[in-house]
């Protein structure tokens, strides 16, 4: 018998304490950073110590930040899938669906022989249960499934899933799925409860119904995505009229059970089941990232080829794939908008096809959709015809002030390109009254030369007069009517008084100019103003037609019929 320690309630209580006090609220950020280097274990015990950091690691951003470090290991999976798939809450579902069996314990073996018994009395059944038996061969060729007893679990699985879930029977694609958990886990009934808490809690369901919306709404926004983040792809596959479930369809009908190795992807099936849907398109976009290249070499068929050789898979590892996860901005709020911007253009599509039959109890709501945009487009009509009427006018106003300001502006540019000219001119003869300054002046240098040769000691009241000789002399140059320079200074004098004409008449002209540049402003501005009344009542349009197709589609009975009409 083991031997109790009387302090071990104190001990117990004294490190309960102490994690309050570590993994409060307050201390999140340190409890965030430790949680990553815990085994799943220790995290699951250390969140039984307080509510707080129970809650704490509950929390999504703590355990991403847990998974994404790939810190699972195989033993500590299972008690993860148990955990964060509700597994407790689905078998209480099905209790509650099968009351009417009046069940008493060992649900899973009952389910099998209520599933027994109706194979041989349910035509529809039986049909499912033979399209199962045929697909057991074509899913793994493990040792497991070879050998071992994997085909016999597989197909009990896969039987006791079809009984629970009719409306969902059998799939291509959930046999990969139950296979992949079946080569994990070897009890059969922990493997068929994990498996229907992935279709109940990350709602493969949907997936798996007739004709597969969901299918069609992923396929949707993953093109979205890849014509937002990989543009140059997505104009090649639609030159090439490649459809994207040509490989989507093979990735998300098996959340990547027939594509990844099984060591890669029980790691990313941890962090589809923390993120979800959000997940597999990230990590779809991964494996695009990595494949791109190549794919815009290829055409149609070499690109089926590529896809069925799984060439790309052997090469990379998790880590090679986790560590691109983040660049991909994904959302649930974004996966939303898609999903609703799917059914309105659905039904958009349906609305303009004149050859679409609509159920009895459609024709209500189209007719009053149909109303419903009547009346909003009568609304609308009075502003936007009076604001295009606005527009036109003050359109024929900014081209008859456009003329004016043009014109003007031909009259200034002329006018500065005389002045310019008259300017010139007034420079050349400046240029010429220099040269014959500098003629006179060096001729008065060689007279003040010979004087100082001839009269060395010359005193220097005698050389101020003769300085002052040379002055006169120069002043006599540049005053003298009868010599040549004469001429070229009233020349110069009369383009001054022609420059200093056309320059007042330039400033007249400026202002007139200035004037309709204004004019043309105004008026500009008040043009850009009625275009964005108008575009702003366009915008609000379209978003009201929007809501009025969302609410259409709302109203519709989203029958396999009505989202089905595309194919992407």
């Amino acid at each position: 018998m083991k031997k109790t320690n009387k302090n071990e309630p104190k001990l117990q209580f004294k490190i309960n304490y102490l994690f309050k006090k570590i993994f409060s609220s307050e201390n999140i950020r340190i409890t965030s950073f430790i949680i990553p280097y815990l085994d799943y274990n220790e995290v699951l015990s250390l969140s039984r110590t307080c509510k707080s950091f129970h809650k704490l690691i509950k929390s999504h951003k703590v355990m991403k930040s847990f998974i994404l470090k790939g810190k699972l290991s195989p033993e500590n999976r299972i008690l993860f899938y148990i955990t964060n798939l509700n597994l407790s809450e689905t078998q209480e579902m099905v209790k509650a669906e099968l009351i009417e069996y009046k069940i008493e314990g060992n649900y899973y073996q009952k389910i099998l022989v209520l599933a027994n018994n109706l194979y041989t009395n349910d035509k529809k059944f039986k049909k499912i249960c033979d399209e199962i038996g045929r697909d057991l061969h074509r899913t793994f060729y493990i040792e497991k499934f070879r050998t071992g007893n994997g085909r016999v679990m597989l197909k009990n699985i896969l039987t006791a899933v079809g009984f629970v879930r009719p409306e969902i029977g059998y799939c291509q694609g959930m046999n990969f799925i139950a296979g992949a958990l079946v080569n994990l886990i070897d009890n059969e009934e922990k493997c068929f409860w994990i498996f229907l808490s992935f279709i109940d809690n990350i709602q493969l369901n949907l997936l798996y119904l007739r004709n597969m919306p969901d299918f069609l709404i992923r396929v949707y926004q993953l093109k979205k995505f890849i014509e937002f983040y990989f543009p140059k792809l997505a104009n090649h596959l639609k030159r090439n009229q490649i459809n994207i479930d040509l490989f989507f369809s093979k990735w998300l009908l098996t959340i990547f059970s027939n594509y990844f190795q099984f060591d890669v992807l029980y790691r990313v099936w941890d962090v589809f089941i923390i993120e979800k849907w959000k997940a597999l398109l990230k990590f779809c976009m991964i494996l695009l990232f990595f494949m791109k290249e190549k794919l815009m070499q290829m055409d149609l068929n070499s690109f089926s080829q590529y896809f069925r050789s799984n060439e790309l898979v052997s090469s990379l590892s998790f880590e090679d794939i986790i560590k691109h996860y983040n660049d991909y901005k994904i959302t649930n709020k974004k996966l939303e908008e898609l999903r609703e911007d799917f059914f309105v253009d659905q039904v958009t599509t349906k609305l303009n096809n004149p050859n679409t039959i609509w159920e009895d109890d459609q024709k209500e709501y189209v007719n009053t959709y149909k109303k419903e945009l009547n009346n909003h487009l009568l609304s609308i009509k009075d502003p936007i015809e009076n604001l295009q009427k606005k527009i036109e006018k003050i359109n024929k106003d900014y081209e008859y002030k456009l003329e004016k300001y043009e014109k003007q502006f031909e009259i200034v540019t002329n006018l500065k390109i005389k002045i310019d000219e008259k300017n010139e001119v007034k420079t050349g003869y400046e240029n010429i009254l220099k040269r014959l300054y500098n003629k006179n002046e060096n001729n008065n240098e060689n007279n003040k030369n010979d004087i100082n040769e001839n009269n060395a000691n010359t005193t220097n009241n005698d050389d101020k007069k003769k300085d002052d000789g040379i002055i006169g002399s120069i002043m006599n140059f540049f005053t003298s009517d009868n010599s040549e320079n004469a001429k070229i200074q009233k020349k110069i004098k009369d383009i001054n008084k022609n420059i200093d004409e056309k320059n007042k008449l330039l400033d007249t002209n400026q202002k007139l100019l200035d004037k309709y540049k204004n004019e043309l402003e105004i008026c500009k501005n008040e043009q850009n103003m009625l275009e964005q009344q108008l575009q702003n009542i366009e915008n609000n349009s379209k978003k009201t037609k929007k809501e009025l197709l969302k609410n259409l589609s709302e109203r519709l009975k989203l029958s396999a019929k009505f989202v089905a009409t595309n194919k992407y």
